[in-house]
Parts: structure tokens; C-alpha cells; sequence
């Protein structure tokens, strides 16, 4: 019958506990050292609208903040590429508008600090009849892309101010009230990173 010393001494001498500690046996698995990872670029659109902000919180339509419908991670590229700009309050004399987004870095460099502290210059053009809608449609001048180096971890809402060229808050009127023919609209290019990998080997996880 095995003594308990003899059956603690039977268990280290079948089981090899050097290699258990060895270098060999301890490599790191993580799947951030496959060698097959890739990355996809995926695009998507979403639009930010003046009539989907609360008025009791932000009652002008020239200043709001909207929750994005999904959290888009791992961007490396956005960009505005169309808006809707009322007709209102004799916004046609001004000579631009700017787009200051909170959440969105200004890269637009000028010595205009107005400029410089906007996302996205908006030029004007005459609607179809008075008191209708601007149309923007960037693609019509040099889009300028706002780009990460390192990709963006993530974006879920939009905090967005409309200025006159002096940085001053246009007001279109219609405040506290959602009618439409003092609304806005953007929409926005956003492209992200998303992994694509080939099966990873199956790998035993100990020694036979």
C-alpha cells in the first residue's frame, strides 16, 4: 500500500514542473499577436436634425445636442458631405456659416480664431424660392475630411452650434418650437475600422 510520501513523491516524478515555468510554456496567446489580423474599413451615413432636439433643454435650433442611433468605434475618418439651412432671418446676407461640433476636433487652420474653432464652413446658395431651404451640398466645393491618425475610440453624440461668420449664434427664430420651416439638417460620412481574421489555430493549452 502507497504511503502519502510516496504518493506526493509519484505525482513530482511524472509531472514535468520545469517546463510548467519554462519560457516555452508560457508565450503569450493573446489573439493581438496573430499575425493574420486585418482591418476593413466600414462607411456609414447618419444625419443630425434640429427637429429631434428637446426644446425645453435647448429651445434654439442654432444650438443642440443629439444622441447618435448607434455608437460608431474605431473611427479614422468623418466628414460632412450635405445640409439644410433655413431661409430664415436674412441668412442669405450672410457670407458663410460655421459648424462647430464639441465632440469633433477643428482642423481648418486660419487666423480667423472663429474659423479656426469650426468644423466645417457652410457656403450659402440661393433657394429654389424665398423662405425655403438652403441646400448644401459639400461634394459641389473641396471637401475638407477631418482624418485620425490613431483611430478614434468611439462617437455616440453630437453637440452642434451654427454661427455667423462673427461666431455669433445665427438666430433663425422659431425658438422653443419644432416647426419645420425652422429647422436643420446634417449629414455625415463616418468610416470605421472593424477586424477581420482568419480562423485562429486551435492550440492545445497544455503539454501532452
Amino acid at each position: 500500500m502507497a504511503t502519502p510520501r510516496n504518493y506526493f513523491d509519484n505525482i513530482a516524478s511524472t509531472n514535468n514542473y520545469t517546463d510548467a515555468y519554462s519560457k516555452r510554456f508560457n508565450e503569450e496567446k493573446s489573439v493581438i499577436y496573430e499575425k493574420n489580423i486585418s482591418y476593413n474599413e466600414r462607411v456609414d451615413y447618419f444625419t443630425v436634425s434640429s427637429k429631434d432636439r428637446d426644446v425645453s433643454i435647448f429651445p434654439k435650433s442654432n444650438r443642440y445636442t443629439i444622441q447618435l442611433q448607434k455608437e460608431y468605434k474605431n473611427i479614422v475618418r468623418i466628414e460632412l458631405i450635405q445640409a439644410v439651412i433655413p431661409d430664415q432671418n436674412s441668412v442669405l446676407l450672410e457670407p458663410y456659416l460655421l459648424l462647430q461640433i464639441d465632440e469633433l476636433d477643428s482642423f481648418i487652420s486660419s487666423n480667423d480664431n472663429n474659423i479656426s474653432k469650426a468644423f466645417s464652413i457652410i457656403q450659402l446658395s440661393i433657394p429654389a424660392s424665398s423662405g425655403a431651404f438652403v441646400n448644401v451640398n459639400k461634394s459641389d466645393y473641396e471637401n475638407v475630411i477631418l482624418e485620425y491618425k490613431t483611430p478614434r475610440a468611439s462617437l455616440s453624440r453630437l453637440s452642434i452650434r451654427i454661427c455667423d461668420s462673427d461666431g455669433l449664434p445665427f438666430e433663425f427664430g422659431g425658438d422653443s418650437t419644432l416647426t419645420k420651416a425652422y429647422q436643420n439638417l446634417f449629414i455625415f460620412k463616418v468610416t470605421t475600422l472593424e477586424k477581420s481574421r482568419s480562423d485562429i489555430n486551435t492550440r492545445a493549452l497544455y503539454s501532452q
